[in-house]
This record gives C-alpha cells, structure tokens and sequence, in this order.
C-alpha cells in the first residue's frame, strides 16, 4: 500500500504463494482482496493493515470485484465465476456458462474481468472469446 502524497511505500501484505493477479477495494474502501495464481483470495483489513482470512477458489483467480450493494466477492477463475458471501466466508454461487463443444486442442474461454452495475442487478464478465457476459441476481424466495 502507498501513500500516494508521499509516494512511500506504507505497508506490504504478503501471504499469497504465486503471482496476484487482481486487487480491489470494497465499495466503503475499508477491504482489499487479491487473488492469483495460487487461486486463494485472501481479504485484508485496510484499516488495521492485517490480513482477515483467505478463500480458496480452488483455481487460478483472473479478477476479483466486490458487489456494491451486498456483502459478495466475486472471483473470476479459470474455469467459472465464483460468487463468495463474506459474512460466511462461503461460496454462494459458481456461474459456468455452456460453451459450444470445443475441438481436442482447443479450450473453453475463461472469465478475465469483472464489474457490477451500479444497482448491483447484473453482473457483467469479459471473457476470452472475446463477448461480455451478463448474469442477473436474482432473489431467492
């Protein structure tokens, strides 16, 4: 973290085992989450300049996005979009799209960006097949 008024170097967090990927801030810039090649998302507390607790995608992590109107973090992996509840530190969805059949050396396209409308309705997803996906949130009864 860098203090950018006098462009010094604040605090380092380190605990990842493989390259980061992606780093983010919650909507009230209290957490930062990053994620990468170890495929662990590990939360930080930016106030106390600690690490909170990890979360393990169980896959390499392209993109991390925090939900702007729910307590969500959404990680972008290789194989799928994993939406993670932070109040329970558990996985609450795993989005896959369906992709045509692939030819024996091709491979499927994978999720590299993320971002929320501002509502937090939809969940946009940039993969690598070049189209933008849209996944709407739905209320469960």
């Amino acid at each position: 973290v860098w203090e950018l008024s006098t462009c010094k170097l604040q605090t380092d967090h380190i605990g990842h085992t493989g390259y980061i990927n992606t780093v983010t801030i919650s909507p009230d810039g209290s957490l930062c989450a990053s994620g990468g090649k170890d495929g662990t998302t590990m939360l930080w507390d930016l106030n106390e300049s600690k690490h909170l607790y990890s979360l393990n995608a169980n896959d390499e992590i392209h993109a991390l996005v925090f939900s702007p109107n729910r307590y969500w973090l959404c990680a972008a992996t290789a194989s799928s979009i994993i939406i993670f509840d932070l109040e329970k530190k558990s996985k609450v969805d795993e989005l896959k799209p369906e992709f045509p059949a692939a030819g024996k050396k091709s491979r499927e396209p994978e999720c590299v960006s993320l971002a929320w409308s501002a509502d937090g309705q939809t969940l946009f997803a940039g993969y690598t097949d070049n189209i933008i996906r849209a996944w709407g949130v739905m209320s469960r009864a």
